[in-house]
């Protein structure tokens, strides 16, 4: 396989993962929230939480850069039992008072959905405040409840605690002599959800979903990013083909795929990673080309990071003279940041 690693993680760190000064633009958000709700709740005379919980793709850290700032920020807000109405709506609605009563100026009134209060940002972010309660049985064992539909026992810590220990158990170690860094799992649910991304007209599955395909189905490498996400990417896809059926990893008596259109994005999830699969036949091939290459996993992901290293190597070879020393001189030039390293194929 033509060797992009280096390329690849280039991707990874410049438009994939969420730089620093975002993270904490996401956390201000997410505090501030929290500080509104108990602000809030207080100036209602009801009692605050006993504590929050980070769920979602900001704390498993597996959030993507978003064009349009599309961000979904998930913190599960944990009352005791009592603090709260007995009715799951009712409760909700208590936290959607506590959040306006507190104050602030929103894109759109914040909204009591059937799993979370929502908190729309016009920046494009949005903050989501799944309700909880907490209570103990005659055992004394500690019993959580989430205010969906109904009240349904689930520990918001599950999903997070489980994908961490995936991500450790999984990925290759340099302590073990791996010369990639730590957490390639993680990476490659990443740059999946990237794929997933890269056209919106696809409507493919959200990150929780391709978490679990990844967790069932990666295929780690001890020396290159793109090797593994090639070999998950084509594991997924055959997984998929006898059976689209994803169950909760903490629960397995829970499907994720428990609707209609979580079961139809799944299956165009498994169409689409075949159509990457096709795109990527010419990096397979011993007699591959650097241009080839690029061209592949831009089709792949539609980014101009990928498009930029196309056209940088046709301006090349388009090149009309050579100096008489032999240096190459460009009408215009790629973006120079972006060096092509030496390649070999991978098993040769």
């Amino acid at each position: 396989m033509y060797d992009l690693h280096n390329e690849m993680c280039t991707f990874y760190d410049r438009h994939v993962r969420l730089g620093d000064t975002e993270k904490k633009k996401l956390r201000g958000y997410r505090d501030a929230n929290i500080d509104r709700l108990e602000t809030g709740l207080k100036k209602l005379g009801y009692k605050v939480p006993i504590c929050t919980v980070g769920q979602g793709s900001y704390s498993m850290h597996t959030m993507v850069q978003h064009p349009d700032n599309d961000y979904d920020i998930d913190n599960a807000v944990v009352f005791d039992k009592d603090d709260l109405p007995s009715a799951p709506l009712d409760a909700r609605k208590r936290v959607l008072a506590g959040v306006k009563e507190g104050g602030g100026n929103f894109k759109q009134p914040p909204e009591a959905r059937t799993n979370a209060v929502t908190v729309w940002y016009a920046g494009g972010y949005h903050i989501d405040l799944p309700v909880y309660r907490r209570f103990f049985d005659m055992f004394g064992n500690e019993i959580i409840e989430h205010a969906g539909c109904e009240w349904t026992r689930r520990d918001p810590a599950e999903i997070n605690d489980w994908f961490k220990e995936q991500v450790a158990a999984q990925s290759p170690s340099p302590d073990n002599g791996a010369s990639v860094e730590k957490g390639q799992m993680r990476r490659i649910v990443q740059l999946l959800k990237m794929f997933a991304r890269s056209r919106a007209s696809w409507a493919l599955p959200g990150g929780l979903l391709i978490s679990v395909l990844v967790s069932e189905r990666y295929q780690s490498d001890c020396d290159r990013d793109d090797v593994a996400l090639y070999n998950t990417m084509t594991a997924i896809r055959s997984r998929l083909q006898w059976n689209t059926e994803i169950l909760n990893p903490v629960d397995l008596s829970l499907k994720l795929t428990d609707t209609t259109e979580h079961v139809n994005e799944v299956i165009r999830f498994k169409e689409k990673l075949g159509k990457a699969l096709d795109w990527l036949e010419p990096v397979m091939k011993h007699d591959c080309e650097e241009l080839d290459a690029y061209k592949s996993w831009n089709q792949v992901f539609q980014h101009d990071y990928w498009s930029e290293l196309v056209s940088g190597v046709e301006m090349q070879q388009a090149a009309k003279y050579v100096s008489s020393t032999g240096t190459l001189y460009l009408g215009s030039s790629a973006d120079t940041s972006i060096q092509s390293p030496s390649h070999r194929f991978y098993g040769d």
